[in-house]
């Protein structure tokens, strides 16, 4: 499994976004994330789109976060830009199971379980605390 470019970028910039006090122009978050500023509009209006970021439009607009850091968690930023979360595409959907075992498959269990515990860590850390705490702490959460 391997994140999408736009994930990652889209945990930099709202970590960038997390630090301003102020509205930011995509030149500055281009610049300040060394992000080419045309795939910077493309993550920006997916974060729109999932109430994380705010456009404001003008002379003197830009972007912020629309909501605190705190309330911002890692698995939010990962639903909104990845097109699935699952690690197998066994667990998106029964009729997946090229086995027909969906329900006794001992792979599709251990898949499941290794689920919910990369859900539950994303879930348990936020914005603000990549920020704050440090990395082993918050693999303990």
């Amino acid at each position: 499994m391997q994140l999408n470019k736009s994930t990652d970028y889209a945990i930099r910039i709202i970590l960038y976004l997390s630090k301003q006090d102020d509205l930011v122009t995509s030149e500055q978050i281009a610049k300040n994330t060394a992000t080419d500023q045309n795939f910077i509009m493309r993550v920006l209006r997916r974060l729109k789109k999932a109430g994380i970021v705010e456009i404001v439009r003008g002379k003197d607009g830009g972007y912020r976060l629309f909501k605190d850091p705190t309330e911002i968690s890692l698995f939010e930023v990962f639903n909104a830009m990845e097109p699935t979360m699952n690690i197998n595409q066994c667990l998106d959907d029964k009729h997946n199971c090229s086995l027909k075992a969906y329900d006794t498959c001992p792979v599709r269990s251990f898949y499941l379980k290794f689920q919910e515990g990369f859900e539950h860590i994303l879930k348990g850390v936020s914005i603000h605390d990549l920020k704050t705490r440090p990395i082993d702490e918050l693999l303990k959460s």
